[in-house]
């Protein structure tokens, strides 16, 4: 079973989405912030998938890809979720090397099709 840790600030839209996710057949291993996600990725080993919010207070998305990248771990395939999109987010998202941007609010279909892509990605070791 493909397992995405799932880094969302926002309980309610964090509560809906893992359900989503779980009914696509994923396993949801979930945070509220960036620290508690660090944790989360050190003490569990092969996640797929990571979904991350940019902005979250404590450690955002950007600092969270910057932390995982300097482990020693293999990085999953990476998509940061947000509200807001603008030219120096996509870029600052190229530089890190996230493989994508889902905008909020979620359209199921297109996430679908994103997860098979991050799936893909990940198995292919690309």
């Amino acid at each position: 079973m493909v397992k995405i840790l799932l880094i969302e600030d926002d309980i309610a839209f964090q509560f809906a989405l893992k359900k989503l996710l779980e009914c696509f057949g994923y396993m949801i291993i979930s945070a509220d912030n960036g620290n508690d996600a660090l944790i989360q990725y050190k003490n569990t080993d092969s996640i797929d998938i990571i979904i991350c919010d940019i902005n979250m207070p404590l450690l955002d998305g950007f600092q969270f890809l910057q932390k995982i990248k300097q482990m020693d771990k293999k990085l999953p395939s990476f998509a940061f979720i947000s509200a807001y999109v603008d030219m120096q987010i996509i870029q600052k998202t190229n530089i890190l090397g996230a493989d994508c941007i889902i905008r909020k609010p979620v359209d199921q279909k297109i996430l679908k099709i994103i997860l098979l892509a991050l799936q893909m990605k990940h198995e292919l070791g690309i």
